[in-house]
């Protein structure tokens, strides 16, 4: 089949049924022979081209599905690829079957061809499935730890509470600059936090960390380099992986020149999301095309790169092709551009346009040229980008729910001023909420304590209040720590009580364990909830009653006769689902089915790390110290219930179901990476009604954020990355970062975008700057500019609520 042939068949296949466009089909038609450098503006179809150039691959190149290999950045996006190749593929290759005239070898080939067998995922799945199976029969097998479970080996195997009480004025002063608010940690745990990236970052950066902890560097330096080796040991004692060390392991198999069985025949590598590509996983993409002389394509946009907190680099896009040319001595194709838009209207891509060349200081942060403006596919819609500022953070939360309730369950939303006469209302064929998403920096609904006081509520708790008043539902299951959600807090306390019950001779066993203060305070107060829960003697289940079933479990840990004895061990994921009835929220509301996988995920982990594989044994003494079953109920506690109870355990975006269609979503804009809704509502600052330093780092950063100050410390130990990074200062990348942040958050929307904060942030002898807005670096305001020459970006018009805005 010829190329031209391909063009047609995509163009006739009634799942695609439409030609590439002229930029597509030069990114498709690019010679294999070379690597390509493909730069994707936001919806300009650059999952339609990975795919139909995979597809290309099998049909004109005729190689097996089982050469080519696709690497995305997030497991959503990796599911979102493997979707659009069967459904595509399988139609393709039907239409391609049946061509007239077609040579009995084409006919074989597209009878037998099977797009299921291409190696699609993130490179970590595609890195454990890879050194998983070539295990052999007499080695152990390789676990592969969550985020929390190695977080918890870190603090417990690195030492970390006892290096840092011992040096505690040396590691705070080190720590302090990378911490949310710029000062030393208070509690171990504040120490690990700030401690994880670092440690991660030796493993991304590919840091020299025996010259980072020398005898010559400062004492903090050779402290934390003391703490990776230890975690590092450890891990390798015990086959454990964390995700960094598995692209370790992966890189190190490469460089030996053992390709895995599962990519020793690999001709082709896609690569999505390149622009968050940190140094390892750069050196592991050459040293695969390298080894196998297999084609190399990589897609990004500079100016959405988000994930510099986890390690991306995006001065290795931007440096692509010198670094391809220097490491495989073959200079790419490229840098080749998408930029047509066939996800947004016209409005919103002038928008996002004019909002990424706003700040001059930005320019040489982008790839050289810059892309080409983004051109709209679609209409014009004849809505405006809207703004809703309002005096407070519970004023805006209040109209913005009566806002949705317009639009989704009353009769629509029409400007009161009669600018704009047509109704903004949702879709007749099945429009809610879930067509709908709230975008911010952050999602949490309470600020964190402060000396003591309580927590204070937060825009998105506001908005949840306001909604409830309408009869709305809001989704967002990363909104509050897991440690204060009512409902876990009545499931772990229930917990606690049936496995370390306070009848056990001596006491309760978490009281006297050598678990932070912090810990302990929670779990006590799980305790109290639990039993405030009991004392309302919930009805029965299945003819058992709550007191009855914790009371079962209690006997059994106890080493007492009952019906849980029928078994020497039970898992803790048993008790955890065995109270679970009791407690609706956790089965009837999806925030609450978030929550209990989190949790089970947390019990589930501990299989691989924990003493008892996260089991509880039946004791032969209670007696006994040394009794397997006191010292399985010391574990658990040690390893599930106290890591969430310091806040160790996060609610993972991955685990998070789709949203339900009657509610409202709520998310970071990194979690937005790749999506697109109806109706975005950006949050530029909904809590902004002062200007307060401790939040300038959300919004313009006087100082640079805890994550270029890292990348600075570890520039000198980095000699293939330092100099590359370095080549923009520390304030410039976190300006940087919140530029490509709102960017993101921007071009989301297919058909209307909302800007909500508070009012202050708009007035013109205002000082709450906030690049989302439209300052610059250089303290100018591109809102309010009317110096030649004038982009007409001003600020929304000042109108009297409840009505919005329009930019």
């Amino acid at each position: 089949m010829t190329f031209e042939q391909f063009l047609d068949l995509v163009e006739r296949t009634p799942d695609i049924a439409r030609r590439p466009n002229a930029e597509q089909e030069v990114c498709l038609a690019a010679s294999p022979a070379r690597p390509t450098m493909i730069v994707a503006g936001p919806g300009s179809g650059k999952t339609t081209v990975l795919v139909l150039r995979a597809l290309r691959h099998m049909l004109v190149d005729r190689l097996a599905p089982e050469r080519i290999v696709i690497t995305t950045f997030t497991k959503k996006a990796a599911r979102e690829i493997r979707s659009r190749l069967i459904e595509w593929g399988e139609a393709l290759v039907g239409q391609a079957a049946a061509m007239p005239n077609l040579p009995p070898e084409d006919f074989a080939l597209f009878q037998h061809l099977d797009v299921n067998r291409v190696v699609t995922g993130t490179l970590d799945s595609i890195c454990q499935e890879a050194l998983g199976s070539d295990r052999h029969a007499d080695e152990p097998p390789l676990v592969t730890l969550e985020a929390f479970a190695a977080n918890v080996i870190l603090q417990r195997r690195g030492r970390i509470g006892q290096i840092y009480r011992a040096n505690e004025a040396e590691l705070g002063a080190f720590l302090a600059p990378f911490t949310m608010d710029g000062t030393a940690p208070n509690t171990v745990g504040d120490a690990a936090a700030a401690l994880v990236p670092i440690v991660e970052r030796f493993i991304q950066d590919r840091v020299d960390v025996g010259a980072f902890g020398a005898l010559g560097q400062p004492l903090a330096h050779q402290l934390i380099a003391a703490i990776a080796t230890d975690y590092r040991t450890y891990l390798r004692d015990n086959n454990l992986l964390d995700f960094s060390s598995l692209e370790e392991a992966m890189l190190r198999r490469l460089q030996a020149q053992r390709v895995p069985t599962l990519l020793a025949e690999t001709a082709v590598v896609l690569v999505d999301e390149y622009q968050d590509t940190n140094a390892l996983q750069e050196a592991i993409y050459f040293e695969l095309v390298s080894a196998l002389n297999a084609s190399f394509t990589v897609v990004g946009d500079d100016d959405q790169s988000l994930y510099r907190f986890r390690g991306a680099t995006i001065e290795l896009f931007r440096a692509f092709i010198a670094r391809c040319e220097a490491r495989l001595g073959t200079t790419p194709q490229g840098p080749l551009y998408l930029v047509e838009n066939y996800r947004s209207t016209p409005e919103i891509v002038n928008f996002f346009n004019g909002f990424i060349r706003e700040d001059p200081n930005f320019a040489p942060a982008r790839i050289q040229p810059p892309k080409p403006v983004i051109r709209a596919n679609a209409d014009p819609s004849r809505f405006p980008v809207l703004a809703m500022f309002r005096p407070d953070a519970e004023t805006l939360a209040d109209h913005l729910s009566g806002f949705l309730h317009d639009v989704f369950r009353g009769g629509g939303y029409r400007d009161p001023n009669g600018n704009y006469p047509d109704a903004l209302r949702g879709s007749a064929n099945g429009g809610d909420l879930g067509d709908a998403v709230m975008l911010g920096f952050s999602v949490l609904e309470q600020q964190r304590p402060y000396f003591g006081n309580p927590p204070k509520p937060r825009f998105v708790h506001h908005l949840r209040v306001a909604m409830q008043q309408q009869n709305l539902a809001m989704f967002n299951p990363r909104g509050q720590s897991l440690r204060d959600i009512e409902q876990v807090e009545q499931l772990l306390g229930l917990t606690i009580l049936a496995i370390d019950p306070s009848g056990r001779p001596g006491g309760q066993l978490f009281e006297a364990m050598p678990i932070t203060n912090v810990a302990k305070f929670f779990m006590r107060r799980w305790v109290t909830t639990a039993q405030a829960l009991l004392a309302t003697r919930p009805a029965a289940i299945y003819g058992k009653t709550l007191q009855q079933e914790v009371a079962d479990w209690s006997t059994f840990v106890l080493g007492q006769a009952g019906e849980k004895a029928s078994s020497r061990d039970w898992p803790l994921l048993d008790v955890i689902y065995g109270l679970v009835p009791w407690i609706p929220h956790f089965e009837e509301d999806p925030e609450g089915q978030v929550y209990l996988e989190a949790i089970s995920r947390a019990a589930g982990q501990a299989a691989g790390f924990s003493a008892y594989s996260g089991k509880l044994v039946r004791p032969a003494s209670i007696s006994d110290e040394n009794d397997h079953g006191r010292l399985s109920v010391l574990s658990v506690l040690r390893d599930v219930i106290a890591p969430i109870a310091e806040n160790v355990i996060d609610v993972d975006e991955e685990i998070m179901p789709s949203v339900p269609r009657d509610r409202l979503n709520v998310m970071t804009i990194h979690q937005a990476k790749g999506l697109e809704y109806p109706l975005v509502i950006v949050d530029v600052g909904a809590d902004f009604s002062t200007n307060s330093p401790k939040n300038r780092f959300r919004r313009f950063p006087d100082a640079p954020s805890a994550t270029a100050q890292i990348e600075d410390v570890l520039a000198p130990f980095t000699p293939d990355l330092g100099a590359l990074r370095m080549a923009r200062s520390a304030l410039d990348r976190s300006f940087e970062d919140l530029i490509r942040l709102y960017y993101v958050a921007f071009s989301r929307p297919q058909s209307v975008l909302m800007l909500v904060g508070c009012d202050k942030m708009l007035k013109w002898n205002s000082t709450i700057k906030h690049v989302a807005t439209g300052w610059r670096q250089d303290d100018s305001w591109a809102w309010r500019d009317t110096s030649p020459p004038y982009t007409g970006r001003r600020p929304p018009a000042v109108v009297t609520p409840p009505s919005i805005q329009f930019v």
